[in-house]
């Protein structure tokens, strides 16, 4: 839906790492700070109005740093917010997709899991980028179904919008996914669940420039 750069390190914020808004901003400006290039706020545990307070600020934070504010699961969020886009985590593909409006500067984005078939129809119905995962054991979903790298591999020939890679990523383990053909890396626990978040940032984002570099040449 729009030509907003979807590239690099994409933080994922969670709520039982961040227990409190000081934490999750101070973090989020941490991890932007260090080169994170877009920054999706999702929060199960917060009341609406903590939401939107947060989801204000860190879309503020993100334009101060030239990155990208996504909301996870709540088109009324980031409309209310001002936030760059959503990310929408579970759809039937074209019957939730079909319904959805958004303006042409918005980010949607979509969790296709393993499913190259639903990638297709989210960027039929206008999909600025199409996540797969989890590739990796993952802390925060372990229950989540996994995708095989070969996927990514799939999806760069049959899809002409950029691809996110999640689950159980960590700097010792994205180079597979990004020679696959990942444009961008989520990162939950790899970040915002280490003690040192700016150490944890640096080498998250120098990895992923050093292997994207080489890909690239």
């Amino acid at each position: 839906m729009t030509d907003h750069d979807i590239s690099g390190i994409y933080a994922i914020t969670d709520p039982k790492l961040l227990t409190t808004e000081a934490a999750l901003l101070d973090a989020v400006d941490t991890a932007l700070a260090e080169g994170v290039r877009i920054i999706q706020y999702r929060d199960k545990l917060a009341t609406n109005d903590q939401k939107l307070e947060r989801a204000k600020a860190i879309h503020q934070l993100c334009k101060t740093y030239n990155a990208l504010s996504i909301i996870n699961d709540s088109v009324d969020l980031m409309m209310a917010s001002g936030s760059d886009g959503v990310h929408l985590g579970q759809t039937d593909g074209a019957s939730d997709l079909s319904h959805l409006t958004l303006s042409r500067n918005k980010i949607l984005g979509v969790t296709c899991h393993d499913d190259l078939e639903l990638a297709r129809i989210a960027e039929r119905f206008g999909a600025s980028y199409a996540a797969f995962g989890r590739f990796y054991p993952s802390k925060t979903k372990p229950q989540a179904k996994p995708a095989q790298i070969d996927r990514l591999i799939e999806a760069k020939q049959h899809l002409s919008i950029p691809i996110v890679a999640i689950g159980g990523i960590n700097a010792h383990n994205m180079s597979p996914l990004i020679n696959a053909g990942a444009d961008a890396i989520a990162i939950i626990d790899a970040l915002f669940g280490q003690s040192d978040i700016q150490q944890a940032a640096n080498t998250l984002v120098t990895t992923f420039n050093q292997f994207s570099t080489s890909v690239s040449d």
